[in-house]
């Protein structure tokens, strides 16, 4: 076990300081010399004692640093050291005229008085009571936050852990987490079960503690919504959880009716059978189906006659509509709520821009949105009309990231008279029974997707539940038209839905696969993404090339490829600054991704313009480093933002992306490796939706038994919902 060394002294200035994470970088003057201290030291001002342990390293642009791995911080004692630590600012609403205003008139009785009694500090000219009391609060918050930091180590939780924490629960952090431990397991922190159980039986917690199966009971149901279940049966939960904490299934039942009455948790007989909700996803699942209910009962105003409308709008964009495309056209003028779904080259494109065609020449008001950043830029450039995300379209409140609010809602509904949702099966039930709420009622909507790709990646399968309902009008293209019947990669993907294994046509192919695993697969990845492809067809290894995993786990998931890209495309130079952060090395002209939604980070144009938010799945450039401010600048397109250390955990290298990041996006080529696929991601529609992410030209690298697994496997992820009961209830 290493010892960690000590050392001890006066901050004497601050260099950086992270307001989120409490990430610092200060100067510290020992008794013998100034050393640069790195470490989470949430609230540390200048002027405050300082002890110390960690290890020092050598830093290659900054030279050698004291890296803290915990701290110990006191407050000054004398009068010229609480005088440096007020003027450093440490305390918001005082400066260098107030800080020595106040310690001449209070000396080493300063903290006291910022502490206990604020009405004395109106005796200080120009504090007036109701600044004093904001003062107060203030010097209360940081030294809060140190307490929290501090006190927390303890248990093993991190600076930034414990700066969330307290942002969250305030002044009573710490005896909210003493007296129950399970807290953690929510947000913002969302421990590991274990890991919060291990900190209570630090504190002795009992076994059978309410605390403890009710923390039980909640990580599973959320455990579980992150496999996609908005409900799970209560039988099967109380037997999970149970197990799980070992604890007795009648304990667990007895604290799951406690959650019942709080009405944290909801339970519903959903086809004589008894499930359990989170509260907030029952609440979402009956606004889905009951708005959708209320849309449905609406009778539509058929102005014109089917027929003459078809074939105006066959003028208009110059082509003629399959059998198919025309039942589609029908079936979404006629009703309130539709559905079209269908695979590559089916026609589901052409099938929104003439759905766009025919209302507009009624003088309807038409949105165009999508669930991510890349999926709206595609549809925008697919019909020539502007789409959103789903997120702008409802105008995110900004700075509502930890309790996200829409500007339009049902009191401020959305202003257009037909809706049109594309990639819609990668849309969860919350997000929806947010869109629906803030839809009109006599608003038509039509849902566009393909219902053999992966589902979403929040809870329920809206589309799948929607189509098996019977109740939303739906209707299924099938017919692969005669130029997508061309690619290889339209027809494998439609083999594939049948079961059928894919193969390659040749040479003038755009699809091939080959035989490879361990060192040859790495190998071959550098020489398609870096060389072969970028000289057989032109492509840009950056924008046009992208690598897809199932996973990010294993040699050939996106953890290792990435790593393996990123020496090849990008390896270390003297002209590229780099930053390393939670063991990621991000490097100038690294290609990255945003793997979060960030409604307030704000973006300058190139036309000088800005606005704010990145959305998950935006695929970027590192174009700048500040190592010394740690900030990077990052382009995504025509977008410039500027990315603040807290910022870095939602960012990834994304030469290699996993399939579910993919979704919603085309590429030119695709290179698919599925050498060493875990068995539990071997299943057809994972692979669809993989196959389907490529434009002109797809390459499989892996086994021929994994690619045939996959193929055969159509067991699809079951995911437990009410979607489809709720609306059979409704209409009888």
């Amino acid at each position: 076990m290493q010892t960690l060394k000590k050392i001890e002294g006066t901050v004497v200035h601050i260099t950086f300081q992270s307001e989120d994470t409490g990430f610092t970088v200060l100067e510290l003057e020992t008794e013998t010399e100034y050393i640069t201290v790195v470490g989470e030291m949430a609230g540390i001002g200048e002027g405050q004692q300082l002890v110390a342990f960690g290890e020092y390293t050598n830093h290659p642009s900054f030279g050698v640093q004291f890296k803290a791995q915990k701290v110990e911080i006191s407050l000054p004692s004398d009068a010229n050291a609480i005088f440096t630590y007020l003027s450093s600012g440490a305390v918001k609403g005082i400066g260098m005229v107030f800080a020595k205003r106040i310690v001449e008139k209070f000396g080493e009785d300063t903290f006291d008085v910022l502490d206990n009694h604020p009405e004395k500090l109106a005796q200080v000219q120009g504090i007036s009571l109701s600044k004093a009391k904001a003062i107060q609060q203030e010097f209360k918050k940081i030294h809060g936050v140190q307490d929290a930091v501090i006190q927390l180590a303890h248990y093993g939780i991190a600076a930034k852990e414990a700066i969330a924490l307290y942002t969250r629960l305030g002044p009573n952090t710490l005896e909210i987490v003493t007296d129950n431990p399970f807290v953690l397991c929510e947000e913002p922190c969302f421990f590991e079960f274990e890991r919060a159980d291990e900190i209570a039986q630090k504190m002795s917690m009992e076994y059978d503690n309410s605390c403890r199966i009710v923390g039980g009971i909640m990580f599973v149901l959320r455990h579980n919504t992150l496999k996609g279940h908005s409900c799970v049966p209560k039988q099967k939960l109380i037997e999970t959880v149970a197990a799980f904490i070992s604890v007795e299934p009648e304990k667990v039942e007895y604290n799951l009716d406690s959650l019942f009455e709080q009405g944290l948790l909801v339970e519903e007989n959903l086809y004589e059978k008894p499930f359990v909700f989170l509260a907030e996803l029952y609440i979402a699942e009956r606004v889905i189906t009951q708005k959708l209910a209320e849309l449905m009962s609406n009778e539509t105003e058929v102005k014109e006659d089917i027929k003459q409308l078809i074939g105006y709008v066959e003028q208009i964009n110059n082509i003629r509509y399959a059998d198919k495309q025309k039942e589609a056209i029908d079936k979404v003028y006629t009703s309130p709520v539709s559905i079209i779904t269908g695979g590559p080259g089916t026609g589901k494109t052409t099938l929104v821009k003439a759905i766009i065609t025919m209302f507009e020449a009624e003088g309807l008001k038409i949105s165009l949105c999508a669930p991510t950043g890349r999926a709206a830029k595609r549809l925008s450039d697919l019909s020539g009309k502007e789409a959103k995300t789903i997120h702008r379209l409802l105008e995110v409140v900004p700075g509502s990231k930890d309790n996200l609010r829409f500007q339009r809602n049902q009191d401020n509904p959305l202003p257009c008279q037909v809706l049109i949702i594309d990639e819609f099966s990668m849309v969860d039930i919350v997000l929806f029974s947010q869109l629906i709420s803030a839809v009109k009622s006599n608003c038509r909507i039509v849902l566009v997707g393909d219902s053999n790709q992966l589902p979403a990646v929040g809870p329920g399968n809206i589309l799948k539940d929607l189509i098996e309902s019977g109740i939303v009008p739906c209707v299924m293209l099938t017919e692969i038209f005669r130029q997508s019947q061309q690619s290889q990669i339209v027809v494998n993907a439609h083999n594939i839905n049948q079961g059928i294994a894919p193969v390659s046509a040749g040479r003038e192919s755009d699809f091939f696969f080959i035989d490879a695993d361990g060192e040859r697969a790495e190998d071959l990845l550098v020489q398609f993404v870096t060389d072969r492809l970028p000289r057989a067809y032109g492509y840009d290894s950056y924008d046009d090339i992208q690598v897809l995993c199932p996973s990010r786990k294993k040699r050939g998931g996106t953890a290792n490829i990435n790593v393996v890209l990123q020496k090849s495309l990008n390896p270390p130079a003297s002209n590229k600054k780099e930053i390393s952060f939670n063991g990621i090395v991000f490097r100038e002209c690294d290609k990255v991704m945003q793997i979060k939604n960030n409604y307030d980070l704000e973006y300058v144009k190139d036309d000088g313009t800005g606005d704010i938010g990145v959305f998950n799945g935006d695929i970027g450039v590192i174009e700048r480093i500040d190592v010394f401010n740690r900030l990077m600048y990052i382009r995504f397109e025509d977008r410039l933002y500027t990315y603040t250390q807290e910022e870095f955990a939602q960012l990834e290298h994304s030469y290699a992306v996993t399939v579910h990041k993919s979704q919603g996006c085309e590429f030119k080529a695709v290179i698919l490796c599925i050498s060493d696929t875990a068995k539990e991601l071997q299943y057809r529609n994972l692979l669809y939706t993989a196959i389907t992410r490529a434009k002109e030209l797809l390459i499989i690298i892996g086994r021929p038994y994994i690619l045939q697994q996959m193929t055969q496997n159509h067991r699809k992820q079951l995911r437990y919902s009410g979607i489809k009961f709720f609306l059979e209830e409704l209409n009888g």
